[in-house]
């Protein structure tokens, strides 16, 4: 097969010195480590955050222990293993690009939405569900992206390589939540990540089968 049908099958082989000199490489690198830093961020925050937002709504300090661990241990986890699955039966049915670009911009509309509905109850259970149903959502979609654009062939070398980008959040992340956290300066954790999120899903839509030179 050639051009974007060789890409959908996987048939258009990359070896691993091949693949990172392609932007689609440099491209699927840079949204899933924004996607990775934005959800683990959250993980490392959600706790501080939706306390501070919950008791500054006058919600009592223990009831708001109580609705924030619910948020994260019940909601955010449950939904993470859905989007596991839910969100790679889609890709099989819109497409592995526009999959990620849905992803990713709606993790960055509800990144930027969590900051104003965090301090509701049921807003954060929504915000946490939303966000880990799209985080898990990483996690079947770019070793399929990685096989469509780099091949089946090799997908076994060439993915660790694209999955390095959540090594890459998993540094980002909880120190980007720990020094905002630190200085209750909410807003420019939720804000900014959730923008970035934007950018990445407009990189993804971008995103061309690569081709051998």
């Amino acid at each position: 097969p050639s051009g974007a049908a060789a890409a959908a099958t996987g048939a258009n082989e990359f070896s691993v010195g091949q693949m990172v000199k392609t932007l689609q490489f440099w491209g699927l690198f840079f949204v899933f480590m924004v996607g990775a830093t934005a959800g683990l961020m959250v993980i490392g925050v959600i706790a501080l955050f939706g306390k501070d937002a919950l008791t500054a709504n006058g919600v009592e300090a223990a009831n708001a222990t109580v609705i924030t661990g619910t948020a994260m241990g019940l909601f955010y986890a449950l939904m993470n293993g859905i989007g596991r699955i839910v969100w790679g039966s889609v890709s099989d049915k819109i497409g592995r690009k526009m999959s990620i670009f849905l992803m990713s911009l709606l993790q960055g509309i509800m990144m930027i939405v969590f900051f104003f509905i965090g301090g509701n109850e049921i807003g954060l259970y929504i915000a946490a569900a939303v966000i880990g149903f799209n985080f898990g959502g990483n996690f079947a979609l770019f070793p399929a992206a990685t096989a469509d654009f780099f091949g089946n062939k090799n997908v076994g070398t060439n993915y660790p390589w694209v999955f390095m980008a959540y090594g890459v959040g998993g540094i980002v992340g909880p120190i980007l939540g720990g020094v905002m956290g630190d200085a209750k300066a909410w807003m420019y954790a939720f804000i900014p990540a959730g923008i970035a999120c934007i950018i990445a899903a407009m990189v993804a839509i971008m995103l061309k089968p690569p081709k051998h030179a």
